[in-house]
């Protein structure tokens, strides 16, 4: 076996997604910590409109794919109110639960689908790319 089977792809992107998660969860709590709260009328400028809008378009389509990947409605609302509130620190502890969800064994792509028979079915296609 080569050096690129002694760590599993999955099990990297598992401390990666974590690691991403627990610094976006400081940074929000140094910067409320030093300069308190983000809602304030002085901070309401074209760049932050701006920002607002590109954060908001973000969510609509991390969302979507969360509400592909969940099974309920319920899970599927509240995965999309937490990624309203808490940015991408939610989208990194969502996509570090559904990596440890998956085998090590397994590709890392297979996170972006829903269901254990669509990961299994495009395993036994040799390229995923052939599906017709």
């Amino acid at each position: 076996m080569g050096m690129e089977s002694s760590i599993s792809r999955v099990v990297v992107a598992r401390v990666a997604f974590l690691t991403m998660g627990f610094i976006m969860l400081i940074t929000l709590a140094y910067t409320i910590y030093i300069d308190g709260s983000p809602f304030r009328t002085d901070l309401l400028t074209p760049w932050m409109d701006a920002t607002l809008i590109d954060f908001y378009l973000n969510v609509a389509a991390i969302a979507t794919w969360v509400c592909y990947r969940e099974s309920t409605w319920i899970g599927a609302f509240t995965w999309t109110v937490l990624l309203i509130c808490f940015g991408s620190m939610t989208t990194c502890w969502y996509i570090a639960i559904q990596l440890f969800k998956m085998s090590p064994r397994d590709p890392l792509y297979f996170v972006l689908l829903k269901e254990r028979h669509a990961r299994w079915l495009s395993s036994q296609i040799s390229d995923p790319c052939e599906i017709s």
